[in-house]
C-alpha cells in the first residue's frame, strides 16, 4: 500500500524522511545524504512492502536522455542509504535486496506530523463537599477505646521504633539517589556555527574553548597557526592577533589563553605563553614546557614536561615548578570541574590522576580508542570522542559508578554516520557541545610533472589504495570513504565489487598472472572491531568469497607478492615483541621468518622476485629510521637510505624504489642507493580509508613511476549539538 502523506513527512523506526525538504534524520538528528540516495528512498518508503524494480527505478530518477551508469549508480545509493540507516543486506531491517529483480522496503512506515503534540490542558479536580450525613462519626469513639487502655509505655517505643525505621528508609534513599549514576543526555539537534573551514590542521588536534560567548579555534595553513572566535550561537569569524602556537585552554574567568608554542620549525621544545583577552601583549610562562591548562583558581597552570612523562604545576608567572606525577606517555590535559583532577591522554587510553598526585589510575578501559572531553558543568557526566571502527565519534558517560555497582560505567554513543568528530567543549550552561566534525571526500589525483601539481585521474573517483596488475589493463581500488574492495579496466569499466560494505579494506595487491587479489581486512570483517587485529584475505577477481590466510594476535598486514606467486610477504607484530617480516607459502601455508628481519615492517617484494624493502622505525614518535634492503642471494638485510617515511613501490624493472619522505616523495636508485626527489607535497592534503581519522593519507605509483593518492576534498566545520538531559 502507497504511503504518499500530504505533507510529505513519514517515520519508520527512529528516522523521519522529509521527501518534500529532501531531508532524513534520526532522533531528531540529520543524517547527511546526498540526492540521489535520498530519492531512492523516497520512492522505497513511499511503497512499502512492495518490489521496486531496477527498471522503475531507473525510470522515475534518471530520464532517458540521461547517460550515466545506472547500475553503478543505483548500487552506490543502497549502499550509501544502508551505511546511513545502520542497515545490512545480509540481515536487512529496512532495504531489502530481490536478487535479480529490485528492492523491498520492510520495515513500517507510518505518516508523521509536523507539529509537535500541544501539551494537554490540565483538567480540574472537583473537591466534594463535607457529607451532611449526621451518622458519620457516630462510630469513631468506640473504634478507638482500646487506646485509651494501652499502655502508654509501649505505646511509645512503637511510635518511636517505626520513626526510626522511617528515618534510615529516608537517610538510605536519599543516599541512592545521590549516588545513582545521571540519567545520561542525548542529542535533539545541530546547527553549524562555521562550514567549509579550510585547514591542514588534524581534527583530532583541534581543541575548541568558550569563554560562554564565544568559540575559540584554530586554523592550520602551510606552517602558520591562526586563532579566530565565533559567537556561540553562529556569526562572524574574526581572527585574534596571537603568537604562531597550538592554543591549549582559557581561563575560566575567560581573561587569557594559554598557548604551546614551538622554538623551531624542527619542534624540538615549545614554550607556554599566555594571551590576554580581548586584547594585551603576550607574556612568557615557561620556556619549556607542553599542553598547558589553566588551574580553577588561575593562579597556576599544570603542564607536561619535554619528554612527556612528568606532569608538573608551576605558578601563573613561571615560578614555584613541582612534580604532580609521572607516567610512561601524558598529553591533551583537561581539568575537572571541581579544579581536583586532571584527565590525560597516554597512548590510546585515557588517565586520571588528583591535582595533588594521588590516585593515578586509568579511565575508559573498555574504550578502544578515546579522546580527552569536557565534564558537565556538575561534574557527573563525561563527554569524549571515541573510535567506532573507522570513525571518531561523541560519546558520554557517567562520571562515577554507584557505590552498590561493581561494574564501571557504560559509554553511550551520541552520534553515528559518516562524519568524524574531534574532542568536544561544552557551554557554561551544559546544553550544549561544541565540536569540529568533518565529512570525509576524496579525488583520485595523480602527480604531473609539467605542472608539478597533482590532477585529478580517472575523473577524480572517490578511491584509494590503487595497485595495478602487471599486464597495465586492471586496477583494484578500495571505495572512499566506504573502505569496500573492488576491481575494474584501467579506464574504469567492468566494476566488480569484491568484498562486502560492512568489511573495511586496506593495502590490496594484484597477484603476478592477475587472477587474485592479496588485501588486508578488519577482524571478523566487521569495521567496529578494526583495531582488535588485522586478517589477510585472498579473492578472486571474479568475485565470491574472500578467503582467510593469516589471523592470529601478531596483526599481520601488508601482504605483498613474490614473482611467482607462490609465496605472500607480509609484516607480523608479536604481542610485546618487535615487528618482523615473515613469507608464507600459499601452497604448504606454512609461514616463517625472513632472517634478521626484527625491527622490520611493510615489506615490498620487487618485480624480478630478488629483493625485499622494509622499513626500520628509529623509536617511539621518531618515525622511519631507515629503509632497509634484502637480497634473497646473500640472504642479507643492508640499507638502502636513512630515513624515509613509507609508501614504498617498486619500478617494474625493479631497478628504483619510491617512498614517501617528509613532505616530498623520493626515489632511490637500487644499484647506488643514490636518493632523489620526484615530487613536493607542501600545502598537498592526502586521505585514506582507516588514515582519514589522523588526518593521513596513502601514496601508491603507477607503472610509469608517477605518483597517485587521494586528494582530501572533505569539508571541515564547527557544529553545536543540542543536549537534552532526562
Amino acid at each position: 500500500m502507497a504511503v504518499a502523506p500530504e505533507n510529505g513527512l513519514v517515520r519508520f523506526g527512529v528516522f523521519e524522511l522529509d521527501t518534500k525538504a529532501g531531508q532524513l534524520t534520526k532522533n531528531g538528528i540529520r543524517v547527511r545524504l546526498s540526492h540521489q540516495p535520498l530519492q531512492v528512498l523516497s520512492v522505497l518508503v513511499e511503497r512499502p512492502g512492495e518490489v521496486v524494480s531496477r527498471k522503475d527505478l531507473h525510470k522515475l530518477l534518471w530520464s532517458s536522455d540521461t547517460f550515466v551508469d545506472f547500475d553503478h549508480g543505483l548500487n552506490k545509493s543502497i549502499q550509501k542509504l544502508r551505511y546511513a540507516l545502520g542497515d545490512s543486506p545480509e540481515s536487512p531491517r529496512y532495504i531489502e535486496t530481490i536478487p535479480r529483480t529490485g528492492y523491498r522496503f520492510i520495515a513500517p512506515v507510518t505518516e508523521a506530523s509536523r507539529n509537535r503534540p500541544s501539551a494537554q490542558a490540565e483538567v480540574p479536580v472537583r473537591i466534594p463537599e463535607p457529607t451532611a450525613n449526621p451518622s458519620v462519626g457516630r462510630d469513631l469513639k468506640p473504634k478507638w477505646r482500646w487506646l485509651a487502655l494501652a499502655d502508654r509505655t509501649r505505646l511509645r517505643n512503637w511510635v518511636l521504633a517505626v520513626s526510626l525505621v522511617v528515618l534510615l528508609v529516608a537517610v538510605g534513599w536519599s543516599i541512592y539517589l545521590a549516588s545513582e549514576p545521571p540519567s545520561l543526555p542525548r542529542i535533539t539537534g545541530t546547527h553549524p556555527l562555521v562550514t567549509n573551514l579550510h585547514t591542514t590542521l588534524r581534527l583530532l588536534n583541534t581543541n575548541l574553548l568558550t569563554d560562554g560567548k564565544s568559540i575559540y579555534f584554530q586554523t592550520l595553513q602551510g606552517s602558520v597557526l591562526s586563532t579566530f572566535q565565533v559567537p556561540v550561537t553562529g556569526g562572524a569569524v574574526s581572527e585574534i592577533e596571537a603568537v604562531n602556537g597550538v592554543l591549549y585552554d582559557i581561563s575560566r574567568d575567560g581573561s587569557e589563553l594559554l598557548f604551546m608554542v614551538p622554538d623551531s620549525p624542527k619542534l624540538e621544545n615549545f614554550s607556554i605563553q599566555a594571551k590576554p583577552l580581548p586584547a594585551g601583549p603576550v607574556r612568557l610562562i615557561l620556556r619549556s614546557g607542553q599542553y598547558p591548562i589553566w588551574a580553577a583558581d588561575g593562579r597556576a597552570i599544570f603542564f607536561t614536561s619535554i619528554n612527556y612523562k612528568e606532569l608538573d604545576r608551576a605558578d601563573a608567572d613561571g615560578t614555584g615548578v613541582q612534580r604532580v606525577a609521572t607516567s610512561s606517555d601524558i598529553g591533551s590535559l583537561h581539568l575537572s570541574p571541581d579544579g581536583a583532577r586532571i584527565r590525560f591522554s597516554a597512548g590510546p587510553k585515557l588517565w586520571e590522576v588528583g591535582t595533588d598526585g594521588s590516585n593515578l589510575h586509568p579511565i575508559l578501559a573498555g574504550q578502544k580508542l578515546a579522546l580527552g572531553g569536557a565534564w558537565s558543568p556538575d561534574g557527573k557526566i563525561y563527554f569524549f570522542s571515541g573510535e567506532d571502527g573507522d570513525r571518531f565519534g561523541l560519546w558520554t558517560v557517567p562520571d562515577r559508578p554507584s557505590w552498590w555497582k561493581k561494574s564501571a560505567p557504560v559509554p553511550q554513543q551520541l552520534t553515528v554516520g559518516p562524519n568524524s568528530y574531534g574532542r568536544p567543549t561544552i557551554s557554561r550552561d551544559g546544553r550544549q557541545l561544541f565540536v569540529a566534525g568533518e565529512e570525509h571526500q576524496g579525488e583520485l589525483s595523480v602527480y604531473d610533472h609539467k605542472s608539478e601539481k597533482f590532477v585529478p585521474y580517472l575523473g577524480g573517483i572517490s578511491v584509494c589504495y590503487v595497485d595495478f596488475s602487471r599486464d597495465g589493463q586492471w586496477m583494484a581500488y578500495v571505495s572512499y570513504p566506504e573502505g569496500t574492495l573492488w576491481r575494474s579496466k584501467i579506464d574504469g569499466s567492468e566494476k566488480r565489487q569484491l568484498t562486502p560494505l560492512h568489511m573495511g579494506v586496506g593495502s590490496p595487491r594484484w597477484s603476478p598472472d592477475g587472477k587474485l587479489i592479496v588485501f588486508g581486512g578488519t577482524l571478523h570483517g566487521n569495521k567496529s572491531q578494526s583495531d582488535d587485529g588485522a586478517r589477510i584475505y585472498v579473492v578472486s577477481i571474479d568475485g565470491g568469497a574472500p578467503n582467510l590466510l593469516l589471523a592470529d594476535d601478531s596483526h599481520p598486514g601488508d601482504p605483498t607478492w613474490s614473482a611467482d606467486g607462490k609465496s605472500i610477504a607480509y609484516h607480523s607484530l608479536p604481542p610485546g615483541k618487535q615487528p618482523e617480516v615473515r613469507i608464507f607459502d600459499t601452497q604448504t601455508t606454512k609461514s616463517t621468518k625472513v632472517p634478521g628481519s626484527e625491527g622490520l615492517w611493510s615489506p615490498r617484494w620487487s618485480p624480478d622476485g630478488k629483493y625485499l624493502v622494509a622499513l626500520e622505525l628509529g623509536g617511539e614518535d621518531s618515525g622511519v629510521k631507515r629503509m632497509m634492503l634484502f637480497t634473497f642471494a646473500t640472504n642479507t638485510w643492508q640499507e638502502l637510505v636513512s630515513g624515509g617515511g613509507g609508501w614504498e613501490g617498486w619500478s617494474p624493472d625493479s631497478k628504483f624504489v619510491y617512498a614517501k619522505e617528509g613532505d616530498s616523495l623520493i626515489r632511490i636508485a637500487v644499484s647506488n642507493h643514490k636518493k632523489e626527489g620526484i615530487a613536493s607535497l607542501q600545502g598537498f592534503r592526502a586521505t585514506a580509508y582507516g588514515l582519514d581519522i589522523w588526518n593521513e593519507g596513502w601514496f601508491g605509483w603507477t607503472l610509469d613511476g608517477r605518483p597517485i593518492t587521494t586528494r582530501d576534498t572533505g569539508v571541515q566545520g564547527i557544529y553545536a549539538f543540542d543536549l537534552e538531559y532526562k
